[in-house]
């Protein structure tokens, strides 16, 4: 009778959660191109034709507003610049909710 009650527990949702997870591992080697936009400017082409090293161009945005993080262009969470060490990084503070990512995808 231990037979039966230990197949009985492999259940279809413990099968396809095994399958998830499986399926998961395989697409986790898989890399990403992952940046940090910290604002956005639009400017004219003659301007961007005369930048040179030094110029500083005005985001629009304030020293400590929240950046978008983004994962092979699209944002998937939204964070904070901070810095640690004497170099700079971003604290994840929210993750887009996956609903919401896959319908920014048709935009």
């Amino acid at each position: 009778m231990s037979e039966v009650e230990d197949a009985s527990s492999d259940t279809p949702s413990a099968t396809s959660n095994h399958e998830q997870q499986v399926n998961l591992e395989a697409i986790m080697h898989v890399p990403l191109d992952v940046s940090v936009e910290l604002g956005r400017v639009q400017l004219p082409l003659h301007v961007v034709a005369r930048l040179h090293r030094g110029m500083i161009l005005d985001l629009k945005k304030e020293a400590n507003a929240e950046v978008n993080i983004l994962a092979n262009g699209r944002v998937f969470a939204r964070g904070e610049v901070v810095a640690a060490d004497g170099k700079l990084g971003v604290r994840v503070i929210e993750v887009i909710p996956p609903g919401d990512r896959i319908q920014s995808l048709s935009s």
